[in-house]
């Protein structure tokens, strides 16, 4: 509502949920935010400039500036003068109603791997107080489990929904966590009369990724909860409290739980029957809601007025700053969902203060210094709690050919750049999307791992060799704190590049646990999250350009390379080919060889046949 005011405020600093520092740049105003904010500020100058006298013509001075130049008269009279601020005030409760919506409560971006990533995942499942839900297609990690079952010791319901086959394999601590969580594997791929599965059938796989706290935060991206994923892989996972998001991830679980429950519970009786008591006592120990719980002081809205109201009342003689209204907020502690009712809040208490003056001369800059301190409080609100409707927010879930397509539409609306940085590229569909992108003349740029790359129908090589700028990931180099205390190279293990984002000219950004394969969009259980929240998108781009100075100094792959390794790869496939090609021809001859034998033990030579 307020844009010049806004744009020429400061980003402020605030603490992030997880105890970091995060910048709050002021929101940006979107394409179809435009004409409602030119109406607005129109509007905003008919009220301000405009007095019960002869109308004036808006200037560009400040609001609060061309009111205090107006004649005593014309507004000594002090219901004028509050009904002005009234006015003013509904104008910018109605900017923010329809062009704004409340800012996530808790954002983060967790990257792997790094010393306080997995402590900072470990503090989040600690701020759980009523569910965990967990949706994740491996769990090996002993500090995961562990953390878990503290909270489960607490009295939190905890539901995990895990992959078949990984619950099978060694380390895996899926039947560790059946002591206390509900937990159940997705279904086994339907098998045919002789016990196999049907030919050309691809092996389906429980691939998500995802944490659904009390279902208010949603943790969500490439990272396996394994120790090599923790101290190695090149991971990532996605924090927001979004509604929207947390909504669609958590009837995700809820449909993964309930079908998987019916064929493949782990889950021991005494877990099912502590979670179902966990369960019914929700209900019971949900915080109440702001304003219900009364105290001696009185209730949390008439703390928040009469702090307001206290700090208004200092506006005549100075005006309020943006940093003063800023330590007012974080002194509040509100939540983004209230900065309307605050701002209803404020202009009721200009408008009591301003009757509450009588009528004497000076009530002109009185009110000017109530509205400049009233427009303040609106761009804080605007910049610190507020932000632009998403106009890019989905959720993609798989296997699904309408995803997949969404998918691809997304990234074929890359214009200046489009990043990727995926484990695994082998969908034709997709490759086609980003060579279309980078023959358009956007500036595409490709991470992957080196492994999955040389795997049979990778495309990694072929975009490469059309000119897509490509490099693979290289060790992990390990380091130790020699005698003398600096650090010295000690050895390197071998890891995998395992992120699965893209960004699309710096604006939108895709993650999730989908990787760029068919069986990933027509087989396994994925997801792919797509959002233009300025706070996550700069956290990725900063992540993909230092994944990009770190791989492209060793491991860059030129055309020529890529060329080469073309050849070897087919040369490869070839062999094998050929390979299984004889080997099935001395099965048959040994076959045939053995049957004719048996016919000429029997009595029957092969000419009888």
């Amino acid at each position: 509502g307020l844009a010049a005011a806004s744009s020429s405020a400061a980003p402020s600093e605030r603490l992030s949920g997880d105890g970091t520092d995060e910048a709050f740049a002021t929101p940006p105003t979107s394409p179809e935010m435009a004409p409602a904010a030119a109406e607005a500020r129109r509007g905003w100058a008919a009220i301000v400039m405009k007095g019960p006298s002869e109308p004036r013509s808006p200037g560009p001075r400040s609001p609060g500036g061309a009111i205090a130049e107006e004649s005593p008269a014309a507004a000594a009279d002090p219901k004028e003068c509050a009904a002005r601020l009234e006015a003013a005030g509904r104008l910018l409760e109605a900017v923010q109603r329809l062009c704004l919506v409340p800012r996530p409560t808790f954002r983060d971006a967790l990257f792997f791997p790094h010393a306080s990533a997995l402590e900072r995942l470990l503090a989040l499942l600690r701020r759980a107080k009523f569910t965990i839900d967990v949706c994740v297609y491996c769990v090996t990690e002993e500090r995961l489990v562990a953390a878990l079952r503290e909270k489960a010791a607490a009295g939190v319901a905890v539901r995990i929904v895990s992959d078949e086959d990984q619950a099978f394999n060694k380390g895996a601590a899926i039947f560790k966590t059946a002591a206390f969580a509900y937990t159940v594997v997705d279904e086994p791929l339907h098998e045919g009369a002789n016990g196999r599965k049907a030919e050309g059938e691809r092996e389906k796989r429980m691939h998500h990724k995802f944490c659904v706290l009390d279902h208010r935060i949603l943790a969500t991206g490439s990272f396996n909860w394994t120790g090599a994923a923790s101290s190695r892989n090149c991971e990532n996972i996605l924090v927001s409290s979004e509604p929207k998001l947390v909504s669609a991830y958590s009837a995700e679980f809820e449909r993964l739980h309930a079908a998987f429950s019916r064929s493949n519970p782990v889950s021991t009786a005494a877990a099912a029957t502590k979670l179902q008591a966990a369960l019914r006592g929700r209900a019971a120990r949900l915080p109440p809601a702001m304003g219900r719980a009364q105290s001696s002081q009185g209730t949390a809205e008439e703390k928040v007025a009469a702090a307001l109201s206290q700090l208004l009342a200092q506006a005549p003689s100075g005006r309020l700053s943006l940093g003063a209204c800023r330590a007012l907020l974080q002194r509040l502690n509100l939540r983004p969902v209230q900065a309307r009712w605050l701002l209803h809040t404020a202009t009721e208490e200009c408008c009591e203060l301003m009757r509450r003056r009588g009528r004497r001369r000076g009530a002109a800059a009185e009110m000017a210094a109530l509205l400049s301190s009233l427009g303040s409080l609106a761009a804080t609100l605007e910049s610190d709690l507020l932000m632009p409707p998403s106009a890019a927010a989905a959720t993609l879930f798989f296997p699904s050919v309408a995803a997949r397509e969404e998918l691809c539409g997304v990234l074929a609306t890359a214009r200046h750049t489009l990043d990727v940085c995926v484990f695994t590229l082998s969908d034709r569909r997709i490759a086609d999307t980003v060579l279309d992108a980078h023959k358009r003349g956007a500036a595409v740029r490709l991470i992957t791992d080196d492994v999955t790359a040389m795997n049979d129908g990778s495309l990694v090589f072929e975009l490469a060799e059309a000119g897509v700028a490509t490099v693979v990931d290289s060790d992990f180099e390990e380091w130790r704190t020699a005698e003398d205390g600096s650090m010295r190279r000690s050895g390197s293990t071998p890891r995998h590049m395992h992120h699965k984002f893209c960004l699309v000219d710096g604006q939108i950004l895709l993650t999730g646990s989908y990787n760029f394969s068919w069986s990933a969009g027509n087989v396994n259980c994925e997801n792919m999250l797509i959002t233009d929240d300025p706070y996550h998108v700069r956290r990725y781009g900063e992540a993909f350009e230092g994944l990009w100075r770190e791989f492209r100094r060793a491991m860059y792959v030129s055309r020529q390379e890529a060329a080469v390794r073309i050849q070897r790869i087919e040369r490869g496939r070839r062999e094998r080919t050929a390979g299984a090609r004889g080997m099935r021809q001395v099965v048959n001859a040994a076959s045939v060889k053995a049957n004719a034998g048996r016919r000429i033990a029997g009595g029957r030579s092969p000419r009888a046949r």
